[in-house]
């Protein structure tokens, strides 16, 4: 007996992409200033480079040298290890050049390559977070994802339904807990942090037939591993009678939802 079918919009419309990556150029251009003035406090001295960052590069370098290990030089560990911490401590300078010329005032305009930088990256962005992750979370602004919302229906959140899009279709049922009632909370995290990390794949992969299949079946996996065995629910599996897929439909992704009742 099917209890509950939706399916969720697991898309971002192209003008939400583009205010999106917009808006963050915008706050890192205007913020400029402030992130200078910032990183100067933390680091402000060589002292306290060596503290933050050449020194912590070095302990994460040093264990990995085995005592006994020689190069092909014949130099052994320790003066390698040595030379290493001695190379990080100098680029102290390197580091503060570097610094100055992006945030330097040209032409009178205050953190100029910077802010180039930033608009050079605007393309990088939009292909990473605003593409392959904020379809899946959502936004303050459009509310939440696909994700979010199927985890708070898979745990029957009276919430949720305030939550659904216009994109989004209820096609039989509604919210439905699938999960032990005391295990509520682990359930949500578990599964929206995999429908995450399983929708910026598939995007990632340009949607390709056998990555989807392939997160599809993790993502069922950790949903049957979860569920409450008293429910007598049908096993959850990649294209089941139960599932939790994101599946491709009129050219759109979307997250499908459904559950069954043996």
């Amino acid at each position: 007996m099917l209890v509950s079918h939706v399916q969720l919009m697991a898309t971002i419309p192209i003008d939400v992409v583009n205010r999106i990556v917009e808006a963050w150029a915008r706050t890192l251009q205007t913020e400029a200033p402030d992130m200078y003035a910032k990183i100067l406090e933390r680091i402000p001295d060589e002292k306290r480079f060596v503290e933050r960052l050449a020194q912590a590069s070095h302990d994460g370098y040093a264990p990995s040298l085995n005592p006994a290990y020689t190069n092909k030089s014949g130099q052994p560990a320790n003066e390698i290890e040595a030379a290493q911490a001695s190379n990080l401590k100098r680029s102290y300078e390197k580091y503060l050049q570097k610094l100055q010329y992006m945030f330097e005032t040209v032409d009178g305009v205050v953190a100029k390559r910077f802010k180039e930088m930033v608009d050079l990256m605007k393309e990088k962005f939009r292909n990473g977070v605003a593409e392959r992750t904020l379809p899946f979370t959502g936004t303050k602004i459009e509310g939440r994802g696909c994700a979010p919302i199927a985890a708070l229906w898979l745990v029957a959140d009276v919430r949720v339904l305030d939550y659904l899009r216009a994109g989004d279709k209820v096609i039989a049922g509604g919210p439905y807990r699938v999960c032990l009632a005391d295990a509520v909370a682990g359930f949500k995290t578990a599964l929206n942090q995999r429908l995450i990390q399983a929708g910026a794949a598939i995007v990632k992969s340009n949607f390709d037939a056998s990555v989807t299949t392939a997160q599809n079946d993790r993502i069922n996996h950790l949903v049957q591993s979860l569920i409450d065995p008293g429910l007598g629910l049908t096993p959850f599996s990649t294209g089941g009678i139960s599932h939790v897929d994101y599946i491709t439909k009129d050219k759109q992704l979307f997250l499908e939802i459904q559950v069954d009742r043996i």
